[in-house]
């Protein structure tokens, strides 16, 4: 009785034991398997939202993207028709406090110009031209020059008696020049910084982007170029080029920071006219060679004429021929050697170039007349226009290319969409891209200016 007893209690513990030890799964109270659950339903809902948000996300983008695109292509490819205009300003008067309507009479009886600067009178002559000035525009004449805003109001007039005016602007200076003349008169955005005034004659003239100001004179036997301040006094140093010997210059720029210029000179060799590109450099490297010379492109220029060089930006030279255009890198102060050249076949009608890119318009072999073929500072091709437009002026204007003569204007995007075509009610002597560079443009004639919304 005892052993069964003593079998019945061993058996007992031995299920006491089995039910202490278990798994914890089992130990667990119902409630806690409850809470196990509820937290994975969350985080599985947690991450349908985490990813349907970058679902919504990444769809959202791909509608703006698409949408973006779509409307770049409707703005490039559509081509206005019609015109308002939303300002329109006297050109017969240069005084910035005066409003259209308002003028002074002249002695002959037509509408003169106050000098607000001088206190003399710009009257109007037959000679009106205009030249890009940053975002405006500079109108000179035979007797004064006037800064004008995008908004056509004029910011400032000079007064000046010039037989025939030559300009050349280079970012915030302009030098405006008497060609065969003795005076330059040197401008920012504010009025005249001074006076260049020169014993020889001048032939050409050139301005950097801080002022500094190079003269190219003349005598029988040599050509000079004399450097002056923005405040018109001579800087003490020059270069001098004889006739029979280093040649003649038919071009020349200056670079940005004016510390050095580029020309194009015509020289004879054994009895052939040739031509080359140089360069000079006046900082304190130049003074260590002779005569300041630094550099010279000869082979590149064989059979050539160049006829302009400009500093297209602080890091490319332009030089334009009669057979295409050179690209030189002047990233260093030595030039590269390694020139990048665009030859081209057809009879060059005209160039235009801004900072980023340079064209050639020319003879069209076949459909329409002309063609423009614009080229990025790398000598790549960023375009190609044909058309057939009687125009009297090109331009580059940030991302659009303008053509016009006395009554119209034509509008090209780089890569040849044509975007307005339109007679215009005045005559026209310079169009550019206006505040909204979208749609608007600025147009100036002789007696008035105008901006006008295209639509």
């Amino acid at each position: 009785m005892s052993g069964m007893s003593s079998m019945d209690r061993e058996k007992k513990k031995r299920q006491l034991r089995s039910n202490i030890v278990q798994s914890p799964r089992q130990d667990r109270p119902p409630f806690y398997e409850e809470e196990e659950d509820s937290e994975e339903i969350i985080r599985q809902a947690h991450g349908r939202r985490r990813r349907k948000k970058i679902l919504i996300t990444l769809a959202l983008v791909v509608f703006l993207a698409a949408t973006g695109f779509c409307w770049y292509q409707y703005q490039n490819e559509y081509e206005y028709t019609e015109y308002d205009v939303s300002w329109e300003r006297s050109m017969r008067f240069s005084d910035g406090d005066q409003d259209v309507g308002q003028a002074a009479e002249g002695a002959d009886g037509e509408e003169d110009t106050p000098d607000n600067e001088t206190g003399k009178v710009v009257s109007d002559s037959s000679f009106v031209q205009y030249e890009y000035f940053g975002d405006n525009m500079i109108k000179y004449t035979k007797d004064g020059a006037s800064y004008i805003d995008a908004s056509g109001k004029t910011i400032w007039t000079q007064g000046y008696e010039m037989k025939t005016p030559v300009i050349n602007v280079n970012g915030d200076y302009a030098v405006i020049a008497d060609q065969q003349g003795n005076q330059a008169y040197i401008c920012n955005r504010e009025g005249c910084t001074g006076v260049a005034k020169t014993q020889l004659p001048i032939t050409k003239a050139a301005v950097s982007a801080k002022g500094v100001t190079a003269a190219v004179v003349e005598d029988s036997t040599a050509s000079y170029v004399f450097y002056f301040k923005k405040d018109g006094e001579e800087l003490g140093i020059y270069i001098k080029m004889l006739l029979s010997g280093d040649g003649y210059p038919i071009d020349l720029a200056l670079s940005p920071d004016g510390k050095q210029v580029v020309m194009s000179v015509a020289y004879l060799k054994n009895g052939t006219l040739k031509n080359k590109v140089v360069f000079y450099d006046f900082s304190e490297i130049g003074k260590n060679v002779n005569n300041r010379f630094i550099g010279a492109f000869e082979e590149e220029f064989d059979g050539k004429m160049v006829a302009r060089v400009r500093y297209l930006n602080a890091e490319t030279v332009g030089a334009f021929s009669d057979k295409g255009m050179t690209f030189i890198s002047v990233k260093n102060v030595i030039p590269d050697t390694n020139v990048v050249t665009v030859p081209v076949e057809e009879e060059i009608k005209s160039i235009c170039y801004s900072d980023r890119y340079a064209g050639v318009v020319v003879d069209n072999t076949s459909g329409n007349s002309s063609r423009l073929d614009i080229y990025s500072t790398d000598g790549k091709r960023a375009g190609s226009i044909d058309f057939d437009y009687p125009y009297s002026g090109v331009k580059i204007d940030g991302d659009k290319v303008i053509l016009y003569n006395e009554e119209s204007c034509r509008i090209y995007n780089l890569d040849g969409h044509k975007k307005f075509d339109g007679q215009l009610d005045f005559s026209v002597s310079c169009v550019r891209a206006g505040k909204n560079h979208l749609n608007s443009l600025i147009v100036a004639g002789s007696d008035v200016m105008k901006e006008i919304k295209l639509k």
